[in-house]
């Protein structure tokens, strides 16, 4: 390997923490988590009491409110993806005005193959959230605890994984100081990692939330 390769390599390893888009893929990660289980809870709540109480007229309408509300919840994620992610996913064009008032638009959006699509993002997003989640902690999360433990001998953020407190494996002074430079590469290693990720979430989010053609994603 050149001296110029390895120069290349190194510098296209640092210049990560000096990307815009790092910080947006951050930004889309550390939303995900908290995202997902709202739409979880969102979604179950609709559909189990609209299914329960499908027989009343209520659990009809419930049941209409929870798929207009997931066709709002993949626009509000199309937008999301668009913004952070870089992506250009279009408004799915398979849904025209029902105009008939808010059964033919059920009935529209139900036949609609993107409705489908978007609640199966929406139930993958529940594990992508908690994938990005056990990410940023296990990664970043513990990547700036080593790079604060001078300042913080019990841990600024208190990581552990699986039982192992970070903190608790650098005890003295010169281990702390040691853990610096340690930090400080697995930082950058980190938002190599999670770039990856996200840029495989916007993969899944431009396979099931549109196409691929240019366009910003509205409802």
């Amino acid at each position: 390997m050149s001296k110029r390769t390895r120069v290349s390599r190194i510098s296209g390893f640092l210049s990560v923490i000096a990307e815009r888009q790092t910080y947006k893929n951050l930004l889309y990660l550390v939303v995900a988590f908290p995202l997902a289980v709202a739409y979880y809870v969102l979604l179950s709540v609709g559909f189990t009491l609209g299914i329960g109480l499908s027989i009343l007229v209520v659990g009809l309408g419930i049941l209409a409110a929870t798929v207009i509300g997931l066709r709002y919840i993949a626009a509000f994620e199309r937008w999301l993806a668009n913004r952070l992610l870089g992506t250009k996913i279009p408004t799915p064009s398979d849904v025209e005005d029902a105009g008939g008032g808010v059964i033919q638009t059920v009935k529209v959006y139900l036949h609609a193959p993107s409705t489908w699509r978007g609640l199966g993002f929406i139930l993958l997003k529940f594990l992508l959230g908690i994938l990005s989640f056990i990410l940023l902690v296990s990664f970043l999360g513990t990547a700036l605890e080593l790079l604060l433990l001078p300042v913080f001998p019990e841990g600024a953020f208190h990581v552990q994984i699986v039982g192992w407190r970070v903190a608790q494996s650098f005890e003295t002074t010169t281990q702390r100081i040691i853990a610096v430079p340690i930090g400080a590469v697995l930082v950058f290693g980190s938002l190599h990692i999670l770039n990856a990720f996200a840029k495989a979430n916007a993969t899944i989010a431009v396979s099931l939330l549109g196409g691929e053609a240019p366009g910003d994603g509205d409802q």
